[in-house]
């Protein structure tokens, strides 16, 4: 997975591409961490270049959900594919990320 983080004005934009699954989960939140350090808590986490969202990918957007929230801020998803939005519709995640 490739994560490009940019920021504008008070918000950060994290870029994703590729498959958000078990094996790149760490490395995204890790990112976010860092991010959320630096006393960020405005997000927008861009999707439309991600191909495949599994378990472990629907655990680090709530996870980092969570956290941006706790810190008084917000998560966004930008550009969500249709066949992960049906993904975050059915688990009705999709309430969390209106």
């Amino acid at each position: 997975m490739q994560v490009d983080v940019d920021h504008r004005q008070n918000w950060t934009y994290f870029t994703l591409a590729g498959r958000l699954d078990a094996d790149a989960s760490p490395g995204v939140y890790l990112r976010f961490q860092r991010e959320l350090f630096r006393g960020r808590t405005q997000f927008v986490f861009r999707l439309d270049q991600v191909d495949l969202v599994d378990s472990a990918g629907l655990g680090v957007l709530v996870r980092c959900y969570k956290e941006a929230r706790a810190r008084g801020g917000w998560l966004r998803l930008h550009e969500v594919p249709d066949p992960i939005g049906r993904i975050l519709e059915f688990t009705r995640l999709d309430t969390i990320f209106a």
